[in-house]
């Protein structure tokens, strides 16, 4: 009877010391785990270089994988990130990020010498908005068609941005008779 209860005592005690060591190695592995994770920052809408520092204080790095086109994010900040914000990750992982290149450029076409609506045909064409319409006379561009853009032809310019022209009234309308009055009497006060 004492064997049978010193062979229980030991298989009692045997147990116990697994359960231990696996207890404790749990506990330990979690423990050590739980040190080697960070929260992952909340890095959109930040600029690259200050997210890719914060990062580094954490000890996790940022990597770019793909430039986008945004017109409401300015160029350089950034547009999205995996892993998301504020997960748990190991230390040293990369932080794959979108960064905004910026509203898409478009080249201003050339408008000079055509009508007001020829000029919305290629700006729509260019993904661009015809803006004020403003109208002065000229010597040299027929009336009804355009003197000038702004901006000017050939500028980059971001895609559906407001373009303003100035279309010609055609040249000085010439009042002959009061200006032959004005020149007679400008003549006879410098004769005098």
């Amino acid at each position: 009877m004492k064997i049978k209860a010193f062979f229980v005592s030991i298989i009692i005690l045997m147990l116990l010391f697994v359960i231990a060591f696996l207890g404790t190695n749990l506990f330990l592995k979690a423990y050590v785990e739980h040190r080697n994770e960070v929260k992952v920052p909340n890095l959109i809408g930040k600029n690259f270089e200050v997210a890719r520092k914060e990062a580094q204080n954490l000890k996790l790095f940022v990597q770019q994988v793909e430039f986008q086109n945004s017109s409401e994010v300015p160029k350089g900040r950034i547009l999205s990130q995996n892993p998301a914000p504020d997960k748990m990750t190991k230390i040293s992982r990369t932080i794959e990020v979108s960064v905004s290149n910026g509203p898409e450029l478009v080249r201003v076409p050339y408008l000079d010498n055509i009508t007001a609506n020829e000029a919305l045909v290629r700006l729509k064409n260019a993904n661009l908005v015809m803006g004020k319409k403003e109208s002065r006379y000229s010597d040299i561009v027929e009336a009804g068609k355009i003197i000038y853009s702004d901006p000017a032809a050939d500028e980059l310019v971001a895609k559906g941005s407001v373009i303003n022209i100035v279309e010609s009234l055609g040249k000085l309308p010439d009042s002959s008779g009061d200006r032959d009055r004005w020149r007679n009497l400008l003549e006879g006060a410098r004769a005098n």
